[in-house]
């Protein structure tokens, strides 16, 4: 049967202790409602959270939500464990259409910065998260893509497409082989004050069968820079020939394979989410990269293996893709 929904604080409150949680949003605004699912124990109720109605959410790897008014575009940041919400100013405009949003330390420090990336146009937006006066809008230039000379598509100009923010600075894939890293300058308001560059060959596999695509997420975890490739023999999740989670090793600018991540894991969703979480407390496998697309599989990095862990139960047509609540970095 399936659960009733419910907008009770205190029911949402107790979801919230089983963090993390997947998030299916569906329905139309302002009578959508979200089922939960827990990943540690495999449970799912449904609810209608208060925050994710009239409001449009962008869910951040450190646990806080970005929640900006579709009427007032008044925006804030809400910690979806104690319902608590840091005020931050109104925006212009309303967020891009695809866009990820990273916080690029936790909000204890002064110079914390909220930036929303917009994944089609090479323009960055962001503020100060403790007392920023404004957001500010800020383009950037990557060059154009290298398309071969088959196609006749117009020239597109290169976005960033896959992010990681890790003391401070924001890195991100300038092109196959080349690491990208932000950095802003924080007074007296923030701004874009250097792109630099490094080269970092990409992982590659052995495989007898030729590869489609490498699926790519970067990530923080304890303040290092990680990497997890996927990589795909076909178009579908289905298809995975292989899977890595590597270290960023900055001394020798080189990433470094994995088999064992402690006692994390690392959670991956839609629009390149990633991000990394204790696995013990909340009761998740250590040592395993969860990834949440159409499906919830789990990958074993000490055991090599992989397997689709849920939900069981038919999910409704959503209105925007899944995504992780995670537990909130202090």
């Amino acid at each position: 049967m399936a659960s009733k929904p419910t907008n009770d604080v205190e029911s949402l409150a107790a979801a919230a202790a089983s963090f993390p949680l997947l998030v299916y949003d569906h329905g139309e605004q302002p009578d959508n409602s979200q089922m939960v699912f827990s990943v540690a124990d495999g449970s799912t109720r449904t609810f209608q959270v208060p925050e994710l109605r009239n409001y449009r959410c962008l869910e951040t790897p450190s646990g806080l939500v970005l929640m900006v008014d579709l009427a007032s575009l008044q925006s804030s940041l809400w910690n979806p464990q104690t319902g608590q919400k840091i005020p931050l100013p109104a925006m212009d405009k309303p967020l891009p259409e695809r866009c990820q949003c990273l916080l690029s330390d936790t909000v204890s420090s002064p110079d914390c910065l909220v930036l929303v990336s917009d994944l089609k146009q090479p323009q960055l937006l962001f503020c100060k998260v403790r007392g920023g006066s404004a957001w500010v809008s800020q383009s950037y230039d990557l060059g154009l893509y290298e398309l071969p000379g088959s196609y006749s598509t117009p020239e597109k100009k290169r976005v960033i497409g896959n992010m990681a923010a890790v003391q401070g600075k924001f890195y991100f894939f300038k092109a196959r082989d080349v690491i990208g890293v932000l950095s802003f300058a924080h007074s007296p308001e923030p701004q874009l004050e250097e792109i630099a560059t490094f080269d970092a060959p990409l992982p590659t596999i052995k495989s007898d069968a030729p590869l489609c695509a490498t699926m790519m997420f970067l990530l923080e975890s304890c303040q290092e820079l990680f990497l997890v490739c996927l990589f795909l023999l076909g178009p579908s999740f289905e298809r995975i020939e292989d899977f890595g989670a590597y270290r960023m090793d900055f001394s020798k600018q080189q990433w470094c394979k994995l088999t064992d991540i402690g006692d994390r894991a690392f959670l991956l969703g839609p629009r390149n989410f990633a991000t990394s979480c204790c696995a013990i407390e909340p009761g998740l496998k250590r040592g395993c990269v969860y990834y949440s697309y159409e499906i919830l599989g789990v990958f074993d990095l000490l055991e090599g293996t992989c397997h689709i862990a849920g939900p069981t139960q038919d999910i409704p047509v959503l209105s925007r893709e899944p995504f992780w609540m995670v537990p909130v970095l202090r």
